[in-house]
């Protein structure tokens, strides 16, 4: 969750200051450390929103334990 927020932060960063090579450049780092830390827990926990929902046969996002029950 930090890389989002520090990817949320850069994204209003660069609305006002859109040529910041260096800026946009971490942007990216950011946006794809945090695409892959999200990826991680969801293959070992499961989806944390409904979008990462991959199953088209069920509903599957209530099959997974929640949180407080690992």
């Amino acid at each position: 969750m930090a890389y989002d927020f520090v990817q949320l932060e850069l994204n209003l960063f660069l609305d006002t200051h859109p040529n910041n090579q260096r800026a946009l450049k971490e942007f990216h780092h950011v946006n794809k450390k945090a695409a892959e830390l999200r990826e991680m827990y969801e293959r070992k926990f499961g989806p944390l929103t409904t979008s990462a929902v991959k199953s088209e046969e069920e509903w599957a996002w209530v099959k997974s334990p929640w949180p407080w029950e690992n």
